[in-house]
């Protein structure tokens, strides 16, 4: 194999192990924003979004942080499904810091055409969730975007 071949070979190799060591693919297109109790707020753009039972994966696109947001008593009108945060753990460098969940509402909606969320004039699209989150601390969490993949 030529010297050329082989530095594309490497190079193709270098971007599949990147994209896997960041755990979020291309499409994803998640917004995270995390709003601090002092009013600070920062985004996470290009969020990936797994739903795996009843928990909630966000994946930040840098790579340096997942989100886990376990759920319960969840109901189901026709596909447009409301869950509520039971707990959330941010995994970071390795380690694992869970955060105090004070209150909030988890909306996916998993059928192929919008919802409107009950009693909101919020349209929710196919494939899509909202998701606002206040801990114990006072920060505000809210998600919203396409869920990248879905596992029951």
């Amino acid at each position: 194999m030529s010297n050329q071949k082989k530095a594309i070979v490497a190079l193709a190799l270098g971007a599949l192990l990147a994209g896997l060591a960041l755990g979020s693919p291309a499409w994803a297109n998640g917004l995270v924003k995390v709003q601090q109790s002092d009013g600070s707020v920062r985004e996470y753009p290009q969020t990936a979004m797994r739903w795996n039972g009843q928990t909630l994966w966000l994946h930040s696109a840098d790579g340096k942080g997942v989100l886990e947001i376990t759920t319960a008593a969840c109901s189901d009108a026709n596909n447009l499904v409301r869950c509520l945060p039971y707990a959330i753990t941010l995994h970071q460098a390795g380690a694992k810091r869970p955060i105090a969940v004070q209150r909030g509402t988890i909306y996916m909606n998993f059928s192929s055409e919008g919802h409107h969320v009950p009693y909101s004039s919020e349209l929710l699209r196919a494939h899509h969730l909202l998701v606002a989150i206040r801990t114990k601390h006072g920060t505000y969490i809210t998600v919203r975007g396409d869920v990248d993949e879905v596992k029951e």
